[in-house]
């Protein structure tokens, strides 16, 4: 009967949890970044994609990398994981600059200098977040360890 669920519950995850959830993480920071320049460019908020879902689709890439029966596809496609741990952390940190540019399209917080200096560098620290992460864990050693 365990087996028999854990069969069901897998099958339910990879046909309607992870495809959505790996569609809104890829296609995310598109849609952040046209986001972030619109802001600036017509002067007037946009809506932005709230943090508390980005962190709810984490934690589904966080369950598929916990269980085993849930890890295969990354078993399969190895560089699947890093792409889409990228993903997701650019689409976390452009949805953060958005949220600091409409501090000021928005409600005038803050001066626009402020909100572009803000989101340009909440972009620069999450590239660099990335860059050290991969340059301490290379993906060439995690493909390797994986096989």
């Amino acid at each position: 009967m365990k087996n028999v669920l854990r069969i069901i519950f897998t099958i339910l995850f990879y046909v309607l949890i992870f495809p959505i959830t790996v569609l809104i993480i890829v296609v995310g920071p598109l849609m952040s970044f046209t986001d972030l320049i619109d802001v600036f460019k017509y002067e007037a908020p946009r809506t932005v994609f709230p943090i508390p879902m980005i962190i709810c689709f984490g934690f589904i890439l966080f369950l598929s990398m916990q269980f085993e029966p849930l890890r295969w596809i990354y078993k399969k496609v190895p560089v699947l994981l890093p792409f889409l741990q990228m993903c997701f952390i650019m689409f976390l940190v452009l949805e953060i600059g958005v949220e600091f540019a409409n501090l000021w399209a928005d409600h005038g917080m803050i001066p626009r200098t402020a909100a572009i200096i803000l989101s340009i560098l909440t972009v620069v620290l999450g590239r660099a977040f990335l860059s050290y992460w991969y340059y301490k864990y290379p993906i060439s050693f995690k493909v390797q360890k994986e096989k």
